[in-house]
């Protein structure tokens, strides 16, 4: 992360240096400003048939202005950085905040006394050192990984995605900060085939840079995964021992974690509204949001207002600690509550809105055979289907299409397909009865870093 002594001016091509130029020509608007500059790139290889089927580049490069000034706030962004672009962008903004209403809660954040939280490693050169021809081969060596496995008639899509991004917040209340990230991951999707019965796999694999990719592995998992399912057939409905996935957990919360938004609950829009310190969970479950965590794909030293991100503890052994907050919420919420640092942006084109971002449950004990073998009997759900629309934040209630195996004498017994799965957040979190080992880091569904769980007496549709 660069500090104050980075150097400024439209020439040197840092975030933090065009973001100081650009306040330096804000002063004459009387608005408290807020300057966010990004500057990312993006890859996305797309293969099908041990062939290249699509190679994506971007470089979103742009700034977003906010103007404050007696609870009315206005937004502009822009991705021309020439002097008459980022004029223009000012003045937008600061005519947005005259047009719209005031709102006792609106202020920009004040400047954080002391050093921001150091994370070392969140940029590699081998993002934009490896050449795309290379990246396009990691995708090919998964596919052909897959394709060489027992059973596997066809890899549905075998797909690497990275990205690099540097950004930096500076305004007029002495906010000042710039940092930069970068990530890479690949998955594999792989149909198995028998006696005309297709099933799907999924298989990945992440890291910083491409190096720590491992293509293999992920197109072997993919094919492993799709095999075992052949000859799946429903189960028959009642109430299951369930144990889901650390992929499919990694889903849910996802989910989930939306209504741990203080946003939603101040909107009245959470079933965990008014819930602080009451048990929410089992025992054995604790979830944090953690904005430092050395490997997540959502770590940064700030967050999209240069509020620093932490480690924030929103379930502590059953009992709900903590909501998300952005400096906004937590005027709202008012008292001694203060940001979170969960004030994410999608990119310069939005306002900071909370969001989490890297959700860690904490592993549990021994491996996921070890679970199975204390269960004895019960239903393993490897994925889901329906989530976004199976899932309600509001209610609770979920919903959802799984496909897994039987648990059957302390192992893993025939594949199981076309169920629903019937459970609430309440009844999810709180019927936990085991955590598995396993943890690893899914970046599929934003960032988590989640082992597999077993739960009590899910309600499961089948035959």
């Amino acid at each position: 992360m660069s500090g104050a002594g980075a150097s400024s001016g439209w020439s040197s091509g840092a975030p933090l240096a065009v973001a100081r130029a650009a306040m330096e020509r804000g002063p004459g608007l009387g608005f408290e400003l807020e300057i966010y500059v990004e500057f990312g790139r993006t890859v996305t290889v797309k293969t099908y048939g041990r062939e290249v089927e699509s190679v994506t580049v971007a470089e979103p490069r742009g700034m977003g202005v906010r103007a404050v000034r007696d609870g009315r706030t206005g937004y502009a962004f822009t991705a021309d950085l020439s002097v008459g672009g980022v004029d223009r962008v000012l003045a937008e903004a600061a005519s947005a905040a005259s047009a719209t209403d005031p709102d006792p809660f609106v202020e920009l954040p004040s400047r954080f006394d002391g050093p921001y939280p150091r994370v070392e490693g969140l940029w590699r050169a081998g993002v934009s050192g490896t050449t795309v021809e290379s990246k396009i081969e990691l995708a090919l060596r998964a596919e052909a990984a897959a394709l060489s496995c027992k059973e596997i008639e066809a890899v549905e899509e075998s797909v690497y995605a990275d990205s690099e991004t540097r950004i930096a917040v500076v305004s007029t209340t002495g906010v000042e900060a710039e940092a930069d990230q970068s990530f890479c991951y690949l998955y594999v999707l792989a149909h198995a085939g028998r006696d005309g019965e297709r099933q799907s796999g999924l298989g990945l694999s992440s890291g910083r840079e491409p190096s720590e990719l491992r293509p293999e592995t992920a197109g072997e998992e993919a094919a492993e995964k799709a095999r075992v399912l052949l000859g799946a057939r429903p189960c028959p409905t009642g109430l299951y021992k369930v144990v889901f996935d650390r992929e499919v957990v990694a889903a849910l919360l996802s989910s989930i974690i939306p209504a741990l938004s203080a946003e939603a609950v101040q909107k009245g829009r959470s079933v965990f509204a008014g819930r602080l310190g009451q048990t929410v969970a089992s025992s054995l479950v604790t979830l944090l949001d953690d904005g430092l965590a050395m490997d997540g794909m959502a770590t940064n030293p700030f967050d999209g207002e240069g509020v620093p991100q932490q480690a924030t503890l929103l379930i502590d052994s059953g009992l709900l600690r903590s909501y998300l907050h952005s400096s906004y919420t937590a005027r709202k919420e008012g008292g001694e509550t203060l940001s979170t640092g969960n004030a994410g942006r999608g990119s310069y084109r939005t306002l900071p809105g909370v969001r989490a971002t890297n959700l860690v449950v904490p592993g549990g004990q021994g491996s996921l055979e070890t679970v199975f073998s204390r269960l004895g009997e019960g239903l393993y759900v490897e994925s889901v289907s329906g989530v976004h629309s199976g899932v309600n934040a509001i209610s609770g209630e979920i919903s959802v299409g799984a496909t897994g195996r039987l648990i059957e004498g302390g192992d893993l017994g025939r594949p199981v397909r076309e169920v629903t799965v019937a459970t609430d957040f309440a009844h999810l979190l709180g019927s936990v009865s085991e955590v598995a080992g396993d943890a690893r880091w899914i970046p599929l569904y934003g960032s988590a870093h989640v082992p597999s769980l077993a739960v009590q007496g899910i309600a499961v549709s089948g035959a």
